[in-house]
């Protein structure tokens, strides 16, 4: 049996995601560590991931409308080497404004990945078809996140700074294999030919679009929380070092390699993406709850699971449901959801971090209030929506 050609490229892309995911991950519980190496506080880490995150925010709708322009994959390659390019940069710094200088620079280049990868997905796949394929690429994701932090751990035995050098590594052989092996997906004739700008996060917000907008950011918000504290949070309370913080995210990742591969495609094709973000939105909240009791390795590995499971659903159901409902500009459209994704990312590891300052505990409660404020927004802004249309159908009756 032949494979298709878009088959073909659906392949290539899961690969080059699933690297982006394995270097993105073997940076996550070294990076705490190697913060406070030059004398870095919570507050402190979490500025450090804010930065990257603010830059995400301002410059990933800049990257997806561009994409519009040029194509898919001139802006993934762009993404992909200033990936390489900053963390190798990173792994050499000696000094603490030098981590965030150089992640200001990830920030800009980097956040073109995600979003025109998302693009591509919806430039090659069926309205019926795109659910699962938005799944499959948070599939990527996730299994590059499996092996990721346990590379991570086992690296920072020989340096806390050589996980980095060999992320970016990995991350020009990524460069590589999109230059040599993806074609481009968008079409000379479908590409807009207008002035490429920033697309606007507030005009988002007079969308239909904007109840999704906002969840991702609340979402993303306490999910970054979380990455933004939970190696410091383990570290007071458990005394676990990178090895241990290591596993914990090792574990999170093969479940969400196993929900966004295995589930999430079925329960948005039976529930809808808003029911299947919901239950995804109650299962990170729960997360953070079961966090605060945990009590040794096994007890954190089993918390995270719990914890990967709702990102695993989030994310991708409300991807799936930006892009279904976005006629033309798939890049515009998943650039702003990118850079509501990014502000929740900007918020969060600052706002831990502070907390975490406070009170050992005082940045999971934080997490909690966010994630029922992230499904209350969801609740009612699918309420609005269904009779909005409802209304719609009255009035062609």
């Amino acid at each position: 049996m032949t494979i298709s050609n878009d088959n073909k490229r659906m392949v290539v892309l899961f690969a080059t995601i699933f690297l982006v995911g394995v270097g993105f991950s073997i940076i996550m519980p070294v990076l705490p560590y190697y913060a406070e190496s030059m004398g870095a506080n919570a507050f402190q880490l979490g500025m450090l991931i804010t930065v990257y995150a603010i830059c995400q925010f301002i410059f990933a709708p800049i990257w997806g409308a561009y994409s519009d322009r040029v194509g898919r994959k001139p802006v993934l390659l762009a993404g992909v080497l200033g990936y390489a390019i900053t963390f190798i940069l990173f792994g050499f710094a000696t000094r603490l404004w030098m981590l965030y200088l150089i992640r200001i620079a990830g920030g800009i280049l980097a956040c073109a990945t995600m979003p025109t990868a998302m693009a591509y997905v919806g430039d090659s796949t069926s309205l019926e078809k795109r659910g699962s394929a938005m799944g499959m690429i948070g599939a990527a994701m996730g299994m590059g996140m499996v092996f990721g932090p346990a590379i991570g751990g086992l690296l920072s035995r020989i340096s806390l700074a050589f996980p980095f050098v060999f992320a970016g590594l990995l991350a020009l052989v990524n460069f590589v294999a999109v230059w040599m092996l993806l074609p481009e997906s968008l079409a000379r004739e479908n590409r807009v030919v207008h002035k490429v700008e920033r697309a606007s996060l507030l005009e988002g917000l007079r969308t239909p679009l904007a109840v999704l907008f906002l969840c991702i950011c609340l979402a993303s918000i306490g999910e970054s929380i979380h990455h933004g504290t939970f190696a410091l949070f383990a570290e007071a309370k458990l005394s676990f070092t990178a090895h241990d913080i290591g596993w914990a995210f090792t574990a999170a990742g093969i479940m969400m390699a196993l929900v966004q591969g295995l589930l999430v495609g079925r329960m948005i094709n039976r529930l809808g993406e808003e029911k299947t973000a919901g239950i995804g939105i109650i299962l990170m909240g729960s997360s953070f709850v079961l966090i605060l009791f945990m009590s040794n390795i096994l007890t954190s590995i089993i918390f995270m699971m719990v914890f990967a499971a709702g990102i695993g659903l989030i994310r991708p159901s409300l991807s799936a449901a930006v892009s279904k409902r976005t006629s033309s500009a798939q890049g515009a459209a998943m650039g702003i959801f990118n850079g509501y994704d990014s502000l929740g990312r900007s918020i969060g590891p600052m706002l831990g971090g502070f907390m975490l300052d406070q009170g050992q505990n005082l940045g999971y409660y934080t997490a909690i209030s966010i994630s029922v404020l992230a499904l209350l927004t969801l609740l009612i802004g699918t309420r609005i929506r269904g009779n909005d249309e409802s209304r719609r159908k009255e009035r062609l009756v």
